[in-house]
């Protein structure tokens, strides 16, 4: 996580303390790898702060009660008139500061959670893979805009006339435009859509896959894999809802 240190944060007024909690530590690991390691975090609440207001931002970290604290700064506002069923109202938060200590705190906090989500993986027998699907990008843009919108999100859809059946396992091999170069994961078929319900909707057939795996080492696979500023650049202010309890 690129932030600076906090030694300014007494010296600069905030208008409100946040505490977020998270649903489970696989939801934190998730928001944390594609978003606060990147320096923002979406806070759902109707009554959201002040664009550009300064704010502390306590994460708690699951199962523990450990607090870490930020700070950020809010640059997008979601007001209850704007909501939808999928974006709730809220606040887009940039987060500015955190101690170095924190940002240590953090990453032990996720590696002990790592291993031990591959310890009991590695007890477990290795999941049948029923296919394999290659998927090859038209361009760099194209597989940069996939990247923004699902890969970086833990999924993707493929567009097919005969897509595997719900909870099929598959093996996704995506093919990069410009040298060909070839990454290898594991997914789940979570959603299909079938060619007469593609034709009522107006859309296309095909089928939704949840990668299986997405820990930090298959994310840095992925980013190594696309080796694009413009991912990178993009991805500061990317926002992801976050359910709370």
């Amino acid at each position: 996580m690129d932030l600076k240190d906090a030694g300014r944060r007494s010296s600069v007024r905030v208008k409100a303390r946040l505490k977020v909690r998270f649903k489970n530590t696989e939801s934190f690991i998730n928001e944390y790898t594609y978003n606060i390691s990147k320096g923002g975090i979406f806070i759902r609440t109707n009554h959201p702060c002040a664009l550009r207001e300064k704010v502390e931002v306590v994460l708690i970290l699951p199962g523990t009660q450990q607090e870490i604290v930020a700070l950020g700064e809010v640059i997008h506002l979601v007001g209850p008139e704007q909501a939808t069923e999928h974006t709730p109202a809220g606040m887009g938060i940039q987060i500015l500061e955190i101690k170095p200590e924190d940002q240590n705190r953090i990453e032990e906090f996720i590696k002990k959670q790592i291993k031990t989500s591959s310890d009991v993986l590695g007890r477990r027998e290795h999941p049948r893979l029923e296919a394999k699907v290659r998927v090859k990008f038209e361009s760099k843009e194209a597989l940069v805009e996939e990247y923004i919108h699902n890969i970086s999100h833990g999924g993707i859809f493929i567009t097919t006339n005969k897509p595997a059946k719900i909870h099929d396992q598959i093996g996704i091999i995506l093919i990069h435009p410009e040298n060909n170069q070839e990454l290898f994961l594991q997914g789940e078929v979570v959603r299909v859509l079938s060619s007469e319900d593609a034709e009522r909707l107006g859309t296309v057939p095909g089928m939704g896959i949840k990668f299986l795996k997405m820990d930090t080492y298959v994310k840095k696979q992925i980013d190594d894999f696309i080796r694009s500023e413009t991912v990178k650049q993009a991805g500061k202010n990317l926002i992801i809802e976050e359910e709370k309890e």
